[in-house]
């Protein structure tokens, strides 16, 4: 009897971790799926934003002589006759990107520790340890 409890505690044990595996490796796939989602979403937003900014800008540079004439002394150097010229220095500094791929959702530690943590089947397996316990002495005080 205790060798067919044994062999039958070990199968079970054996395809709970497996499932565990199974289930811990899709849900990490899905969570680096989802943070590359949301970093594209934010990066298709940004550019709709830079082409409706561009949009006005072409908008301004086609119907706007002020417009052109600021661009032609800014971007090419053009003066009108007369003018004294003074060299411009352009400093492109941008911010840097901050990390945003980060957990979506942040639980208790328990909680994490428990469901979220690299192994979810802690408490199938330690109930399955208890019972085996449980069963274990219950066995050897009957005889």
């Amino acid at each position: 009897m205790l060798r067919r409890f044994l062999f039958t505690f070990s199968i079970a044990t054996s395809i709970i971790i497996i499932f565990s595996v199974i289930v811990t490796q899709k849900r990490e796939e899905r969570r680096a799926l989802e943070t590359t989602q949301k970093v594209l979403a934010e990066k298709v937003d940004s550019l709709r934003v830079e082409n409706e900014r561009l949009k006005a800008e072409n908008k301004a540079l086609v119907n706007d002589p002020i417009q052109v004439e600021r661009e032609a002394r800014d971007n090419y150097g053009y003066t009108k006759e007369g003018e004294t010229t003074y060299k411009k220095y352009k400093f492109n500094i941008s911010e840097p990107e901050n990390d945003k791929a980060g957990r979506s959702t942040k639980s208790g530690s328990l909680e994490a520790f428990l469901f979220e943590g690299p192994f979810p089947w802690q408490v199938p397996l330690g109930l399955i340890a208890i019972a085996t316990l449980f069963l274990l002495f219950s066995y050897k005080y009957e005889r």
